[in-house]
């Protein structure tokens, strides 16, 4: 054999014995692009698929230094373009609402009065902090909107028609419009049961107005799940804003996440034909079942049909500069608190997991902002044994 045709097959042993790189799934529905993952995450030629997490410094609330700053609790955070951190206190919250730290942790100022005067919040949902810098608050009891800019000075207060907010929770979108939760039926006493045929909760697009434009998605809950008052049952329904992109999930569609365009066209359904089912926790049941058998409990003689498996997914979903998707599976890592996140990239392929010890709460009906990731660091929320919680930022490098 000669040096060329050696040559030749010592390349295609190279070749063959080198990393196989994967074809990805895909099809289009209805116009529409379907990707397809599997358990396993795709090979893909160019693409970076370890992530390397450094701990940088963490705003801990049960440091005495924040504790005397009144921040006691966290409802929530946000960052903004210069990579300040915002603190959100739960609603009920007194005095001060909002805290804002620099992009090393260290503390500037707080703003935000709870009160029911001009500027003032009574009860307070916090949005995300707008492209331009600017902290939308909604004050659901007074039925208006107050934007702050980053220093607390309050801007605006726009008042808004009567819209059922669920939970308060709206997003601001790029294009000047804003994705809001709706309920069909109207805001019950509490108490009240549900009607008869169950809510609705609609996902719209509304203007700088408050005018709904677009209604981009509906989930129905039946009068029979809504009355076990019991989260553990109820589907993971989700939705978060990147710069272009608007991200739907919905348990009852299973392992699947809907794309949108900002005026809410459907662009691409991210879907994984297999993964990793996690059985409903035993002691969640048992919990349950003595409350329902409870005659002082006020879901007494109620039957709760829980299912066998958690859903594919948590609430918990962000994404990055660069378009990838992170999303909180029910998988545990190596300790109690750590979950594993399933990594797609900006054309929706799965490429890669991590492990992630982030906080979330269950029984909230509002989606506060837990986890992001921007300008190269991944800021995290997490609870600490103690039961204080505290965030945790980290520099992410791909490779």
């Amino acid at each position: 054999m000669n040096k060329s045709k050696c040559l030749i097959c010592l390349l295609c042993l190279l070749i063959s014995c080198g990393p196989k790189l994967d074809k990805v799934e895909r099809y289009v529905e209805g116009g529409v692009e379907v990707v397809i993952n599997h358990l396993e995450p795709y090979k893909i030629k160019g693409e970076p698929s370890t992530l390397h997490l450094e701990e940088e410094f963490t705003i801990d609330t049960e440091r005495d230094e924040i504790v005397e700053l009144g921040l006691t609790d966290i409802w929530g955070f946000d960052v903004d373009s210069e990579e300040n951190i915002y603190f959100f206190k739960p609603p009920l919250s007194q005095e001060k609402l909002i805290y804002k730290f620099n992009r090393d942790g260290k503390f500037i100022t707080s703003f935000g009065q709870r009160g029911q005067g001009p500027g003032e919040i009574q009860y307070a949902s916090y949005i995300r902090i707008t492209k331009n810098g600017e902290i939308p608050v909604i004050d659901a009891y007074q039925h208006k909107v107050l934007f702050f800019d980053k220093n607390g000075n309050i801007l605006k207060e726009t008042r808004f028609e009567y819209l059922n907010l669920a939970g308060g929770q709206i997003i601001p979108l790029e294009n000047g419009n804003f994705l809001v939760r709706t309920v069909e039926t109207g805001i019950r006493k509490i108490g009240e049961p549900p009607p008869e045929e169950g809510d609705n909760i609609f996902l719209s697009i509304i203007n700088s107005e408050f005018k709904i434009i677009k209604v981009i998605d509906v989930l129905h809950l039946s009068r029979q799940l809504l009355e076990t008052r019991n989260p553990y049952v109820m589907p993971v329904y989700f939705w978060e804003v990147s710069d272009r992109n608007i991200y739907v999930g919905n348990s009852q569609w299973g392992y699947e996440i809907r794309v949108f365009d900002l005026n809410g066209n459907l662009l691409k359904k991210i879907k994984k034909k297999e993964y990793k089912r996690v059985k409903f926790p035993k002691e969640i049941k048992e919990d349950y079942k003595r409350m329902t058998e409870n005659p002082a409990s006020p879901l007494y003689g109620i039957k709760i049909a829980f299912p066998d498996y958690q859903p594919p997914f948590w609430r918990l979903f962000f994404t990055d500069d660069d378009g990838r998707l992170f999303l909180m599976t029910f998988e545990k890592g190596k300790n109690s608190r750590e979950y594993i996140f399933d990594i797609f990239n900006s054309d929706g392929v799965f490429i890669r997991r991590i492990r992630l010890d982030a906080y979330i709460d269950r029984y909230t009906i509002v989606f506060p902002l837990y986890a992001t990731a921007k300008n190269n660091r991944l800021y995290c929320l997490r609870e600490k044994e103690s039961g204080y919680k505290e965030l945790v930022v980290y520099k992410m490098k791909w490779e």
